[in-house]
């Protein structure tokens, strides 16, 4: 709302939520919520950094792996 106020038309919003040792990640766009259902384990620093910095230049990409 605030951004609304201020005319900033930011369109994405994303989002991590972690323990320290588990993460996970959402983005929400317009009025949708997308929620990636994979938990990600600290000891797979490489991927939650390669989904952090996707976050900040766009989209973050879908993951295919299964754990």
């Amino acid at each position: 709302m605030f951004n609304q106020r201020e005319g900033n038309d930011i369109r994405k919003i994303y989002g991590a939520v972690t323990t320290g040792d588990i993460w996970k990640f959402l983005k929400l766009e317009e009025n949708n919520i997308f929620i990636d259902l994979n938990n990600y384990y600290i000891k797979e620093i490489d991927k939650i950094l390669g989904i952090l910095s996707q976050s900040v230049q766009g989209d973050v990409p879908k993951s295919n792996s299964t754990n």
